[in-house]
């Protein structure tokens, strides 16, 4: 699989589950953020797997 499939894969996996498990923001004083949550954790898990 070439990667770029596999980042877009990591994401949508990523965002499908973060839907059911986050049911109230996380977030709720600040700025607002540059990324969304399944965003850095898409990166946190490309990095892991490219480390791995």
């Amino acid at each position: 699989m070439p990667i770029d499939e596999f980042i877009i894969n990591i994401y949508l996996m990523v965002e499908q589950y973060y839907k059911i498990v986050v049911t109230k923001p996380l977030r709720g004083a600040g700025y607002a953020p540059k990324l969304s949550d399944p965003e850095i954790i898409c990166m946190e898990l490309w990095n892991w797997s490219v480390n791995f």
